[in-house]
């Protein structure tokens, strides 16, 4: 793994780890779910509409990224709903639960639209960092040339799922943590 891209709760990523390739960003909750901006100059307002979260995620010089799309357990954006065009869709959610259900769907949106394809652990814990992630081709290890290369398309999904022993690893180190960490496009 080369890098990774911190996009915790509501919150801009303001540490990155030394020697890795770090793509800031945030997940937003919308009023309609969770939305993904990466390569964000400033902070993003929660609650908004998901329209206006993936507007306020270009203003910001960002890319809008719709995760876990058609998750039924976790708060999700539905694309098909969608007025803005996000900028890449994950088809492949490491934690989600009923994955052979959401990814096809997503896949099949993503294929439907030309939108460019992405993966992610949604790790939370060390422990699950890459169970699924995106192979990004860029010209750079810097983040502005990551973030283009994904909005080109530039990318390969890799699937993979957390099992049942890792949930519950996950379940209990943020419990003892209080806090959540997401890690997505490892």
């Amino acid at each position: 793994m080369d890098g990774i891209a911190i996009t915790d709760h509501n919150s801009p990523c303001l540490a990155a780890p030394e020697g890795t390739i770090t793509i800031p960003g945030m997940e937003v909750s919308s009023s309609e779910g969770n939305i993904i901006g990466l390569g964000l100059s400033g902070s993003l307002k929660r609650g908004l509409s998901a329209n206006q979260t993936i507007r306020d995620i270009h203003q910001l010089g960002g890319l809008a990224i719709i995760p876990h799309p058609y998750d039924l357990f976790r708060s999700s954006v539905r694309p098909e709903l969608l007025t803005v065009r996000p900028d890449a869709i994950e088809v492949f959610n490491a934690s989600s639960i009923l994955h052979s259900i959401t990814w096809k769907k997503a896949a099949a949106y993503a294929e439907t639209t030309g939108l460019p394809t992405v993966a992610g652990s949604d790790s939370h814990i060390p422990q699950t960092l890459g169970t699924a992630y995106t192979i990004v081709e860029s010209d750079s290890a810097r983040p502005e040339a990551v973030v283009r290369a994904i909005r080109n398309g530039l990318v390969t999904p890799i699937p993979g799922t957390i099992g049942l022993s890792q949930r519950l690893r996950k379940l209990l180190l943020q419990s003892r943590k209080g806090s959540k960490l997401s890690l997505h496009l490892e």
